[in-house]
């Protein structure tokens, strides 16, 4: 083992014990810390994931950009359709479940920008903002994370020799020193950002999962049930990282983009089609006139900071905590594409997809709520991870199969995430994907699952959110400095030109 290894192991290694031995104390430090990062930082991360997008939208349409990521005779790996799936699946994963219906039903109830605009709670206009602020938290700043760090990778990587790792997104400011200590330090961030990135999505889907599979089965919700299921989901995720990108990644992003197709094309004709489908275009538009001024409002009372913190700042968080994960996955299926092409198909086809997710499924629980039909506000307040499966049971037709398909999702979802992400943390840890040795995986496969559960037991959803935000602070620097690098080779290129 290397010395980044051993180091990473150690600092996971101190997580694990120090959680495990003092339970009560270390809810507290994750709580305590997750505030003070929120009220002390709201302002960076809402410009950070702001200036972002505007940087990555400029880089997608200017000229000097388009550039093949590779030699110029080569081309894209995987088809079209393989790679959006697996963008789709590493990008989104099991969150777009479990948030789809919970998150528009909370907002629907009062939020901030409801109201800037004195509108009222529980109206018609109140659910057209929640879902605005949905998409808004899923959409375009996200991706523009994500399509930057993955484009800094793929450039230097595949166009100027550098190893596939993160801290090759800082050869501009490093130099050869990316090879040196510094860039050890940067890829060393990345290992643990994606640790706890991908827990808390795996601790949240499992929370939908044992949701769902009460709904089938009757089992119990309850920690310890969760606790199993994170243990099956890991071990299939071990034995998909196993069997390589081509196979197991490939073939699992597939399954799962057609089965959405068919769970979102099926809600839309069983449901309240004209409703929905007028939603999608509202929403579209909605999105698209709002999208950059909400990007940079931030609280200035109390309770809009709470509310921001506990909603935009945990998501620009997350979104940071899975940039690295996220970002070398997808430099990875990228090579052969122009960076046109990766930052146009990246950022806008998930985009459009979250619009049209969003709209139909918060759109749907909704409409039952307008119409006077049996509430699940209570519900949903009282446990996120039901929302979806409460949504479903209220259509009152097809809810077995629907809830079958919904439980399949969340779990194949789940067994992807832990699959890149094992893949993505070796890769970082100085492992060509192709001769990443079998006990590795496994290794760190078995650490997610144990950081997944150790989060889940001492805190759930507060615990998850306050894991995402802390480690997604230190990260949040790293894509600024990967962002003045980008600008700064364009311009030395422009004057070299």
């Amino acid at each position: 083992m290397t010395k980044r290894e051993w180091t990473a192991l150690l600092i996971i290694g101190v997580f694990v014990v120090g959680t495990a031995t003092n339970l009560e104390v270390a809810s507290s430090v994750f709580i305590q810390a997750k505030d003070y990062v929120v009220v002390t930082f709201d302002w960076f991360f809402t410009g950070v994931t702001s200036l972002c997008l505007l940087l990555t939208l400029w880089i997608g349409i200017d000229p000097r950009f388009n550039v093949r990521l590779g030699h110029d005779d080569d081309r894209p790996e995987f088809t079209n359709i393989a790679w959006f799936a697996m963008l789709f699946s590493a990008g989104l994963a099991s969150g777009v479940l479990y948030w789809a219906t919970s998150e528009p039903i909370t907002h629907f109830q009062g939020n901030p920008h409801l109201e800037m605009i004195g509108a009222e709670p529980f109206s018609a206009h109140a659910a057209q903002v929640a879902v605005r602020v949905t998409i808004f938290h899923w959409g375009l700043h996200g991706w523009g994370l994500y399509v930057l760090t993955g484009l800094g990778i793929a450039y230097f990587a595949y166009r100027r020799g550098q190893p596939l790792a993160l801290r090759s997104a800082l050869y501009p400011l490093l130099g050869e020193h990316v090879n040196g200590w510094p860039g050890a330090v940067v890829d060393l961030i990345g290992v643990i950002g994606t640790v706890f990135g991908v827990a808390t999505s795996i601790g949240l889907a499992v929370a939908g999962m044992n949701a769902a599979m009460s709904e089938l089965s009757g089992i119990a919700i309850n920690t310890t049930n969760q606790l199993i299921i994170v243990a099956l989901v890991v071990g299939l995720g071990i034995l998909s990282v196993i069997s390589g990108v081509s196979r197991g990644i490939r073939r699992l992003s597939e399954i799962n983009v057609w089965l959405s197709a068919l769970l979102l094309v099926t809600i839309l004709i069983v449901g309240p089609t004209a409703f929905l489908l007028g939603f999608v275009v509202t929403s579209l538009g909605d999105y698209a006139t709002s999208v950059i001024p909400m990007g940079f409002w931030t609280a200035n009372n109390a309770a809009g900071q709470n509310w921001q913190g506990a909603w935009t700042v945990f998501y620009w968080g997350w979104w940071l905590a899975w940039t690295p994960f996220v970002g070398l996955f997808i430099a990875r299926i990228s090579r052969g594409r122009t960076v046109r092409e990766f930052v146009l198909g990246v950022m806008l086809v998930p985009t459009l997809s979250v619009i049209v997710w969003m709209s139909v499924f918060g759109g749907l629980a909704l409409h039952g709520e307008l119409t006077g039909q049996a509430s699940i506000v209570d519900q949903v307040n009282a446990d996120y991870a039901v929302g979806t499966v409460a949504v479903v049971r209220r259509l009152g037709v097809l809810v077995f199969p629907l809830v079958l398909v919904i439980t399949f999702l969340l779990f194949t979802w789940l067994v992807t995430s832990i699959d890149s992400a094992t893949l993505v943390i070796c890769t970082l840890l100085k492992h060509d994907d192709a001769n990443i040795p079998a006990l590795k995986k496994v290794t760190w496969g078995v650490l997610l699952g144990i950081v997944t559960g150790l989060l889940i037991y001492v805190g759930g959803v507060t615990a998850l959110q306050a894991a995402s935000i802390v480690t997604g602070l230190p990260i949040g620097f790293l894509v600024v400095a990967i962002g003045i690098g980008v600008v700064k080779d364009v311009r030395k290129r422009k004057e070299a030109a």
